[in-house]
């Protein structure tokens, strides 16, 4: 039986954070870095990966076609055309307007529900808003898009200004987007948020055009994910995604993405807590399934924007006495 999984976030992308899983108890995530080979790749986000190994280009598909894909709705087709339009809140901080995501919102789906029919009903002109869960809306525009977007991961902490779209009628977005912007803020949902001192849905973040996802093909026969944008992507080559679980029954890509979250928002604690978590769900009971010889083979591809990490660990590499167990923190140390 052979795994590959997949762990965007292992790496913590903070480089000046000395030891970020210090203190924790990983003995069987330890003992899986030390027997395998280990090879550091070009750096790459997790979207950016994924699409290359169900190969599609990532500079040409839509993401929010995938992304709408695997949401939870009726069955439907990965259509061009779709874009995101995921709730945002953008705040000045010294003289930058900086975005926070919906992440850090907690948005209620019917403040979902009140904010969108509004913007369909100012918007009808532009085309139809839709909000399967509150924090990831979309927008099927009346005619497609032809300006070059910065994807939310990228944009998320950092100023707006450096962002923004470009290309053909990147203006025309731009200015839908600033006209948003008065919409929310003067919705009775933005007022009531301001009254109870939560953060405002103000902006609305266009994003994830592209060309349909034709022709992808998924690595293994069995893949496991949990994520729309994942799930979207195994959807898209013809197989329906399992929920994330350590027993197989078949040679399985699993992409766990439970570490992604708390690495894009430099979340220290949500980050360990998570790895703890990976420690206690997946290496313990993989690493006592390679000793079983139930799992021949485990290969892990850790995408990050310091580098990709890609590891290999066969059963019989257990065997291997003189290598000692390898934290996370020392594997960190050796990473440009």
């Amino acid at each position: 039986m052979h795994l590959h999984l997949v762990l965007p976030g292992l790496l913590w992308p903070g480089a000046q954070t000395a030891d970020p899983a210090a203190g924790l108890a990983l003995p069987a995530l330890e003992r899986l870095l030390g027997h395998a080979r280990v090879r550091a790749a070009a750096a790459s986000s997790a979207e950016h990966w994924l699409l290359r190994h169900f190969g599609l280009d990532p500079q040409a598909v839509s993401a929010a076609a995938l992304r709408r894909l695997g949401e939870e709705l009726p069955a439907g087709r990965a259509d061009a055309g779709w874009l995101c339009a995921d709730p945002v809140n953008l705040r000045f901080a010294r003289e930058h307007l900086i975005l926070a995501d919906a992440a850090t919102l907690a948005i209620t789906a019917e403040e979902a529900a009140a904010l969108v029919a509004t913007l369909n009903e100012t918007f009808a002109d532009i085309g139809r808003f839709e909000a399967p869960t509150p924090e990831r809306w979309y927008l099927l525009p009346n005619t497609p898009a032809q300006a070059r977007f910065v994807p939310l991961a990228e944009a998320v902490g950092r100023p707006v200004a450096r962002c923004l779209p470009e290309g053909e009628d990147a203006r025309d977005w731009q200015r839908l987007a600033n006209e948003a912007q008065v919409v929310l803020h003067n919705h009775p949902v933005n007022r009531a948020r301001e009254d109870a001192g939560q953060p405002l849905v103000n902006s609305l973040w266009l994003w994830g055009n592209g060309t349909a996802p034709e022709g992808a093909r998924a690595p293994l026969a069995v893949v496991q994910a949990a994520t729309p944008e994942t799930r979207g992507l195994v959807r898209a080559a013809g197989v329906e995604p399992q929920a994330p679980a350590p027993l197989l029954t078949a040679p399985t890509l699993t992409v766990l993405e439970t570490l992604a979250r708390p690495a894009l928002h430099l979340d220290l604690d949500g980050w360990r807590n998570a790895l703890v978590a990976l420690e206690r769900d997946w290496c313990a009971p993989l690493l006592e399934a390679l000793r079983a010889g139930r799992l021949k083979t485990l290969q892990i591809s850790a995408p990050g924007e310091r580098a990709t990490l890609e590891l290999g660990v066969a059963a019989r590499d257990l065997w291997k006495f003189w290598q000692r167990p390898r934290s996370l923190d020392a594997l960190h140390k050796t990473l440009p």
